[in-house]
């Protein structure tokens, strides 16, 4: 699994849209979760954004998200908070 957290709103989500789309090219067989609010879902699917949503609320708890990803990126940003989640 490819794990990629993006965790705000739609802004956000279409700024990751070519980084998603990159790893969807460079990763085919693989699945490709996002992390990000579960309200995105619907536009998650829209854009080809993974094959399944983790859904978080923002960055103040660890993700649940199963067996541990094999290839993880941080689309969030270069603070601290994304980094230690």
């Amino acid at each position: 699994m490819i794990l990629v957290l993006r965790a705000l709103g739609v802004g956000d989500l279409v700024t990751a849209v070519p980084a998603l789309r990159a790893l969807r090219a460079a990763y085919p067989s693989r699945e490709l979760a996002l992390a990000a609010p579960g309200w995105l879902a619907p536009l998650v699917d829209l854009v080809g954004g993974g094959d399944r949503l983790v859904d978080t609320a923002g960055l103040d708890r660890p993700l649940r998200v199963g067996s541990a990803p094999r290839v993880a990126g941080n689309l969030h940003g270069r603070g601290p908070q994304s980094h230690r989640l």
